[in-house]
C-alpha cells in the first residue's frame, strides 16, 4: 500500500475509483429523487439548483439515475472480471501445471475464443438470450477469461521449474496442495493487473450493450442506456450524453490508471517498486 500511495498514477486512479464507488454506494442517500419516477411537467429541463444534471424525456432526474446507474455499471463489471477471472484462473493453472494434452487442449480453445472478435461473439450469445443485467454479467465474464488463462499458464509454466515446488513434490505432496500452496500465490502479481484493466474493459462492454439495447433494460437505470436516451435529444439536450459520457471516461480512466501504477509497483525493474 505504501508503493501504491508513492505512485502518481496509482494514487490517482485510486481515488478516482473511490469516488466512484462511494457515489454508487451511498446513492440512496445521495439521489434526491426516485431515479424512475415519471413527471410528465417537467420534461427535458436545463440542469439547475432543482436538478443538477437536468432531466430526461420523461421528466426523470439525471443525476439521481446517474447514481443508480453507477451501481449497475459497476455491479456489472465486477461480477464480470470475476466470473472471468476465476475461470481463466483454473484453466491457466491446469494448463500451466499439467502440461501434455491438457495444455494442449486449453491452449487451443484459448486460440478459437480469441479469434473471434469479443464484442461481436457477446452480441451474437446476447441475441439468443433475453437480454438482462443478469445474462450481460454472465455473457461478458465467460467471453473475456482467455487473457487470464495465458498468463496463469505462463506464471505456472516457470513457477513449477523452481526449488521449492520440486521440494515439495518430492516430498510427496499432492498436486492441489502444490498448486493452491504454493504455485498459485506466487502467480498472482499479473493477475491482480490484469483483474484491475479488466474492470474497466467490462464496464466499458456493458456500455456499449446498453447504449445498443442488449443490455440493462429500461426502466432500470445503467449509463449505457441514459446514453441511449439522450442521442434521441442531442441537438437541445446535451446533458443527457455528456453527464454519462464523462462517467464512463472518468471509471474507465481511474481503473487505467490504478492498473498501470499497480504494474509499475509489482514490476521489480522499476524504481517505484524498490
Amino acid at each position: 500500500m505504501k508503493k501504491i500511495l508513492q505512485n502518481p498514477l496509482a494514487l490517482t486512479g485510486l481515488c478516482l475509483i473511490i469516488v466512484i464507488l462511494a457515489l454508487a454506494l451511498l446513492a440512496p442517500w445521495l439521489a434526491p429523487y426516485d431515479p424512475d419516477a415519471i413527471h410528465v411537467k417537467q420534461i427535458l429541463l436545463a440542469p439547475s439548483t432543482q436538478h443538477w444534471m437536468g432531466t430526461d424525456g420523461l421528466g426523470r432526474d439525471v443525476w439521481s439515475r446517474m447514481l443508480y446507474g453507477g451501481r449497475v455499471s459497476l455491479l456489472v463489471g465486477l461480477v464480470a472480471v470475476g466470473i472471468s477471472t476465476l475461470t481463466g484462473v483454473v484453466l491457466g493453472a491446469l494448463a500451466g501445471y499439467y502440461r501434455g494434452w491438457v495444455d494442449t487442449f486449453i491452449m487451443r480453445l484459448v486460440d478459437i475464443m480469441l479469434s473471434i472478435p469479443s464484442f461481436f461473439l457477446i452480441l451474437a450469445v446476447i441475441a439468443f438470450l433475453s437480454p438482462s443485467i443478469t445474462n450481460v454479467m454472465i455473457v461478458i465474464g465467460l467471453t473475456s477469461w482467455m487473457g487470464i488463462t495465458r498468463l496463469v499458464r505462463a506464471e505456472f509454466l516457470s513457477i513449477t521449474q523452481r526449488e521449492f515446488v520440486m521440494a515439495s513434490t518430492a516430498l510427496g505432496a499432492q498436486d492441489w496442495r502444490v498448486i493452491f500452496k504454493h504455485c498459485l500465490p506466487n502467480s498472482l502479481t499479473p493477475v491482480i493487473v490484469s483483474v484491475v484493466l479488466g474492470i474497466a474493459s467490462a464496464v466499458l462492454l456493458e456500455s456499449g450493450l446498453s447504449f445498443l439495447g442488449l443490455g440493462v433494460q429500461a426502466p432500470q437505470a445503467s449509463w449505457g442506456n441514459i446514453l441511449t436516451d439522450g442521442k434521441e435529444y442531442i441537438q437541445f439536450a446535451w446533458w443527457l450524453s455528456l453527464y454519462p459520457g464523462l462517467a464512463i471516461l472518468i471509471t474507465v480512466l481511474g481503473y487505467n490508471l490504478l492498473g498501470e501504477g499497480l504494474r509499475d509497483v509489482f514490476d521489480p525493474r522499476s524504481n517505484n517498486a524498490r
